[in-house]
């Protein structure tokens, strides 16, 4: 039975907490854990985790996988070989605001795109939808300061996190192109483990220069978090939602991730709710109201 778009938005906001957690962990731990080793591990364990209950649907897949190994790759190369160990890699260089700020043009990128690639139209109020959803970003980040704006500059973290911004928009346009008889579950299991083959040279290339993944309760606790939740259980809600819902709908919901992991820094890390908080929240949520009043299913 086909779901319908409260059932997406739900899907939609899961993922988007779970990644905002994904952000969190990583700012306080990008010092300790190695950022390929990390999006190795990620994707293994996720996959070994996947596996078992997948063998058999994966079996009865193989014509299929063997027909869409070109789009497979694809989605493997965008959003689990490049969009994760850049993310990762940005934060070593640059700011948490200039992280966000960037990655918060994914849903514009991914309009852009859609438009492009998939025709599909693009209204002025979907602009404007857009346009109000990334200005509540930009005041939340920038704490409402046009100093702290103005002072912004680009270093190589930045362009890390460019490469990443569009490596997950092309992901989840790709995901449009998934067949019908695709079983979500074999597609992110399949996807899972040609990340982790796609990662694992850079992964001994790493290690062997000098950061190997410490065997810590640290380590061990962030990769099951970061390989259940952020991973598997995530990429399956964004995944059915931005299948419900299309690339532009379910775009603009990510514009949640820099909230909740806003949210999260104050209830884990004592960080004060500010006025600009409430401003930011408030011009996040008209943008996504606006943009899916009027774009249709």
């Amino acid at each position: 039975m086909k779901q319908s778009p409260p059932f997406a938005f739900f899907y939609l906001i899961f993922a988007t907490c779970a990644w905002a957690g994904n952000i969190v962990i990583g700012r306080a731990i990008r010092a300790d854990l190695p950022p390929l080793g990390l999006s190795f591990w990620r994707w293994t364990v996720a996959f070994l985790i996947l596996f078992p209950f997948t063998w058999g649907l994966i079996r009865q897949s193989l014509p299929v996988l063997k027909r869409e190994w070109k789009l497979l790759l694809l989605m493997s190369i965008t959003a689990m070989a490049i969009f994760h160990p850049f993310q990762y890699i940005a934060v070593q260089t640059t700011t948490a605001i200039n992280a966000t700020l960037i990655l918060s043009t994914c849903p514009a990128v991914m309009v852009v795109l859609s438009r492009v690639i998939l025709k599909n139209p693009v209204s002025p109020f979907q602009a404007l939808g857009i346009l109000l959803a990334f200005g509540g970003v930009v005041v939340v980040m920038s704490k409402a300061d046009w100093a702290i704006l103005a002072s912004l500059t680009f270093s190589k973290g930045d362009v890390w996190m460019l490469g990443a911004a569009l490596a997950w928009s092309i992901y989840s346009i790709s995901l449009k192109y998934k067949p019908e008889d695709l079983d979500g579950y074999v597609l992110l299991a399949a996807t899972a483990f040609l990340g982790a083959c796609l990662l694992l040279p850079f992964y001994l290339w790493e290690s062997f220069n000098g950061w190997p993944m410490p065997l810590t309760a640290q380590a061990f606790g962030t990769i099951g978090y970061i390989s259940i939740v952020a991973s598997l259980l995530a990429y399956l809600a964004f995944n059915q939602g931005l299948a419900i819902l299309g690339p532009a709908r379910a775009g603009i919901m990510l514009n949640l991730i820099p909230v909740w992991a806003t949210l999260l820094a104050i209830l884990l890390l004592g960080e004060q709710f500010e006025i600009y908080h409430l401003y930011g929240l408030l011009l996040i949520a008209l943008g996504i109201l606006l943009n899916n009043l009027v774009l249709k299913r």
